[in-house]
């Protein structure tokens, strides 16, 4: 490495420190709506600790992501470990051995990440939306402690990829057009950023989160971006304008322009409290978003008075339905078994504003049909 190189990443080191610094100081003094709920008090302190004792190349693996951010298949058992299971299964009983792929497949959680990869590519309406589901996977950046090579080659497959391909999956039955400009608010490390810019140079993507994934988040699609990307840092221009991405504090949502083709929320709302949804609801609404996906829990998180970590009050997805109904979104179709094998619950909205116009030949087909039916 070269003293330019070393600089380079000296500089993109204090990068990432001073996002992280900027927004743990103002978050005290930004309005409640906007700070760690009930449920993600005790989060903030155990990642702030993982960023702080491992850093940010190795986040994927930090001991808190599987809880807070990055969700795993399965066991989330090593390959040793599987293969040796494995090779004590075939001890004990022989004719297993027959089986040894699918076996350890089933104990790493690859069989269940070839299933949701499958689901997606049969639920992907291509004529509606025109999608390389197979184009890429996630990238290996943040060391990912799940990378499955479905495809035979180095692309990875992961939890988190998968679920968002999901949401993807389930907008393209309903879309006109592919959405060139999104918003999303929680998005753990940016991957909905990931999959959407790298199969397009036209998307704009806008993140808003919470120290320090909103770190993370800066680190991630940096990375993989350069600067398509605006971050948090003393550069930042005040506002992201229409042609520009970027990852922000949460609480400067009224800083980025809309519309915005599409709003995502991936199991975020469900951890906040209603007032706080409603909040980022009405927001979002705002911006004159077209469409909405979320993929929240059918019955909410656990309560706090329950014991553990937990939310005072609990957000469901119908809830989630409910906010948007009241500022003038459709319910266009909603996704559980078998398309999810979880709690969660996908649901698709659309603005009564945008919903698509007939064209001006169906009219015409329509009044004279009705013209000959009165002769």
């Amino acid at each position: 490495m070269t003293a330019a190189d070393e600089g380079a990443g000296d500089n993109a080191t204090s990068t990432w420190a001073a996002i992280t610094r900027r927004s743990l100081d103002e978050i005290d003094g930004v309005d409640p709506l906007y700070r760690p709920t009930n449920f993600w008090q005790p989060g903030l302190r155990q990642l702030l600790a993982d960023l702080d004792e491992r850093g940010l190349e190795r986040f994927k693996g930090w001991p808190t992501a599987t809880y807070w951010f990055y969700p795993t298949y399965g066991a989330n058992l090593s390959d040793e470990t599987a293969a040796a299971a494995v090779a004590r299964a075939v001890e004990l009983q022989p004719d297993a051995q027959v089986h040894e792929a699918r076996l350890r497949e089933g104990l790493t959680g690859a069989a269940e990440a070839r299933r949701d990869l499958e689901v997606v590519r049969l639920m992907w309406d291509k004529q509606r939306w025109p999608f390389k589901v197979m184009a890429h996977g996630e990238s290996g950046i943040g060391e990912p402690p799940q990378h499955f090579r479905l495809a035979g080659d180095d692309r990875g497959w992961t939890k988190p990829y998968l679920n968002y391909l999901l949401c993807m999956a389930a907008l393209s039955r309903h879309v006109d057009r592919p959405p060139r400009s999104v918003l999303e608010i929680g998005v753990g490390f940016g991957v909905l950023g990931e999959i959407l810019m790298r199969r397009s140079k036209e998307v704009r993507y806008v993140d808003l989160d919470i120290p320090p994934l909103l770190t993370v988040a800066s680190y991630y699609l940096r990375e993989l971006f350069g600067e398509r990307i605006d971050v948090y840092d003393d550069t930042w221009a005040g506002r992201v304008g229409p042609d520009r991405s970027a990852v922000l504090p949460s609480w400067r949502i009224d800083d980025a322009d809309g519309p915005f083709d599409l709003f995502v929320n991936c199991f975020s709302f469900q951890e906040m409290e209603p007032h706080v949804v409603a909040n980022y609801v009405a927001k979002v609404a705002e911006k004159d978003v077209s469409y909405v996906v979320s993929l929240n829990s059918r019955k909410g998180k656990p309560k706090a008075s329950d014991g553990g970590i937990g939310v005072v009050e609990q957000v469901t997805s119908a809830r989630i339905v409910e906010m948007f109904a009241g500022h003038g979104y459709e319910l266009l179709g909603s996704y559980g078994p078998p398309y999810l094998r979880s709690a969660g619950e996908l649901v698709v909205l659309r603005s009564t504003r945008h919903r698509p116009r007939r064209r001006l030949a169906s009219w015409r087909s329509a009044l004279r049909s009705v013209s000959a039916r009165t002769r």
